[in-house]
């Protein structure tokens, strides 16, 4: 794959995370956190690969891209709170995955992670929502510059 396409992929998981945060607006359905979730790690994980691409960074070691992207190629793109929320819908991904326990509560959802009770709000998932957007819409002015 190259940067284009990443970039295509990452547009496109991003506006199914909108239309399901608009759908989990209207029903609260805890289906519909679990979607979130897993789509917006998928738009940041095909954003990262098209900056790593871009800056002719990437290879086939998932952990070493990360490493590379938060304290290399992200910092010249990006501030500094963007990419530790990218970082982070990655996260809640994997502990979303990993959790024998979730349930949602008004405008909270909890999981159960090494037997302690993690809470993550409505607002704070907007963040990473935004911070992925915003990843995004500055990856076609830096395509265009090669």
């Amino acid at each position: 794959m190259n940067s284009q396409e990443n970039l295509i992929n990452s547009k496109y998981h991003l506006s199914v995370v909108k239309r399901m945060y608009e759908n989990y607006k209207i029903y609260e359905d805890k289906r519909f956190i679990v979607g979130i979730i897993n789509e917006l790690a998928k738009s940041s994980s095909n954003m990262i690969k098209a900056y790593l691409i871009i800056e002719k960074d990437y290879s086939s070691n998932h952990l070493k891209n990360l490493k590379i992207f938060s304290n290399k190629v992200g910092p010249k793109y990006l501030n500094k709170k963007i990419i530790e929320n990218i970082l982070k819908s990655l996260e809640i991904q994997r502990a979303q995955k990993e959790s024998p326990i979730e349930f949602s509560k008004e405008d909270k959802i909890i999981f159960l992670i090494n037997g302690k009770y993690k809470f993550l709000t409505l607002k704070r998932l907007e963040e990473f929502i935004n911070s992925v957007e915003i990843g995004i819409l500055k990856l076609p002015k830096i395509c265009r510059q090669i």
